[in-house]
């Protein structure tokens, strides 16, 4: 089974980029799971999700209701805002119409957000707030996808 790990995120508006951060050393821990991380948004996702069996996608979240660096699993309608693009058509819609179009398309395993609060920066660092839940939130979303298998 090909599996996919993906972090979405802005590596130069600070928080947003714990998804890219995230997903790399995620993908270091578990074993035969690819990594991709990426900047992109909408039908630019399609060739990096093609053929893989199950996808995990791991991106900032802004909810401005929870605790910076708090992991949300998300479900239905909820998502991070790389997601859904006000340029274009959603992540879920990218599904579909890759499916319309004979490709094989990914389950998605989960959806994992991190609360980065509500403003977001220029900068290439993480916030200290952030930076001090690092670890927690990567041994959190490896017990979670290793328990899938």
């Amino acid at each position: 089974m090909r599996v996919l790990i993906l972090g979405m995120g802005n590596p130069i508006l600070s928080d947003d980029g714990v998804g890219l951060l995230i997903a790399k050393e995620v993908g270091r821990r578990i074993e035969g799971v690819e990594v991709v991380t990426t900047t992109s948004v909408g039908l630019n996702l399609l060739d990096l999700v093609v053929g893989y069996d199950k996808i995990f996608l791991i991106d900032a979240l802004t909810t401005g209701e929870k605790i910076i660096g708090e992991l949300v699993k998300l479900k239905g309608g909820k998502t991070t805002s790389h997601l859904f693009s006000s340029h274009g058509i959603n992540f879920f819609e990218l599904l579909q119409i890759g499916k319309e179009f004979g490709y094989r398309m990914p389950e998605v395993g989960e959806i994992y957000g991190i609360e980065i609060g509500g403003e977001v920066s220029f900068g290439e660092e993480l916030s200290l707030e952030l930076r001090e839940k690092i670890p927690y939130i990567i041994e959190s979303i490896v017990d979670d996808i290793t328990s899938t298998f």
